[in-house]
């Protein structure tokens, strides 16, 4: 093999991987913003953040109820480490599209070790949260 196709090939992967991570990244940022509105308590801003797959089952009313039922007795949160992170092209009960499923590791002043699981999905360009489940 030549060594201008070696090269053509492995800048198309260097881009290919770069861009993946990219993609990866800022789906972390945009679950992250979504997950610091929700501790905070700013349900609104955290629902007008969330993808309409999220948005048109529930009322930002119902995303504030929904999540302090999920989490009543947690208490603040004290550290959040992500654990995982998987690339679908579906989901389930979900159009086909881009996601990424984050799944963190978080302690809560009352609750030591629980699990949540994030998933963003690119929507217009953007990464909106779809989907959020506690452990």
């Amino acid at each position: 093999m030549s060594k201008t196709v070696t090269f053509i090939i492995a800048t198309v992967l260097l881009v290919l991987t770069t861009n993946a991570y990219s993609h990866t990244d800022a789906a972390e940022a945009a679950a992250l913003a979504w997950l610091e509105a929700i501790d905070s308590g700013e349900y609104e801003q955290a629902w007008e953040a969330s993808s309409t797959l999220l948005q048109v089952p529930l009322s930002s009313n119902m995303l504030a109820r929904t999540i302090n039922a999920a989490r009543r007795d947690f208490g603040a949160v004290e550290s959040r480490r992500r654990i995982r992170v998987i690339r679908e092209t579906s989901m389930p009960g979900a159009p086909v599209g881009d996601y990424a499923v984050f799944t963190f590791q978080t302690r809560f002043e009352n609750k030591p070790q629980i699990t949540e699981t994030i998933t963003p999905h690119l929507e217009g360009g953007d990464w909106k949260v779809s989907g959020y489940y506690v452990n």
